[in-house]
């Protein structure tokens, strides 16, 4: 790799890094290319076009370089290896998604500010080409183990997906003494429990 290449990355990067920080602070809107350029290293607004040709450009990849969906599916692939049975796959996929992701909390407001000002249009396209195919094949495998009912891959997918988001949003929001009795991971078994075996008790109990 020649030297302009690398000096040419390193900008790219920097300009990206700046862009990052000023998107989460100020929003999209409220962000200018000058403050990018400033932020930048107090690099000329121009310099930034030899990058990147909009703005919006800037913010596209973004989702596409910064997202942590390697890191998510490497750690899946790995945690996940060798189970055999439904509701430990449950209880491991979800412990292994809320490590992962609760680090990302920054990617999660980048996606909240895409809903709000382009109607999500970047993180679903980055859904799909990169999450949902691989989330299909786990779910698949999921309801080929032992020990589940019969349940459409989308509500799957949707609940699991209800469950991890609201982890992430309260876990952020709540006063920590609300929540704080648990560990992480601790969290993410109880989740898995009330989503196997539910929170209703049998009429036996209930009579008792």
């Amino acid at each position: 790799m020649s030297d302009s290449s690398t000096k040419g990355d390193q900008t790219r990067a920097e300009i990206l890094d700046a862009a990052w920080r000023l998107f989460l602070e100020q929003g999209y809107h409220g962000t200018s290319m000058r403050d990018i350029a400033r932020a930048a290293g107090g690099r000329a607004v121009a310099g930034l076009y030899n990058h990147f040709a909009t703005k919006e450009t800037i913010f596209e990849a973004l989702f596409i370089e910064r997202n942590p969906y390697e890191e998510l599916f490497g750690a899946l692939e790995r945690d996940l290896e060798g189970i055999t049975a439904a509701p430990e796959f449950v209880h491991t996929a979800l412990q292994s998604v809320l490590r992962v992701m609760t680090k990302h909390y920054d990617f999660f407001q980048l996606a909240q500010i895409d809903v709000r000002e382009f109607g999500g249009r970047h993180i679903s396209q980055l859904l799909q080409e990169v999450g949902f195919p691989r989330i299909v094949l786990l779910v698949a495998r999921l309801q080929s183990l032992p020990g589940l009912r019969p349940l459409e891959p989308v509500v799957w997918m949707r609940l699991m997906a209800c469950m991890i988001l609201g982890y992430i949003i309260t876990d952020k929001v709540a006063p920590q003494t609300m929540f704080g009795q648990f560990n992480q991971d601790e969290w993410a078994s109880l989740f898995a429990n009330a989503l196997l075996y539910g929170i209703a008790s049998d009429q036996g109990e209930d009579e008792r």
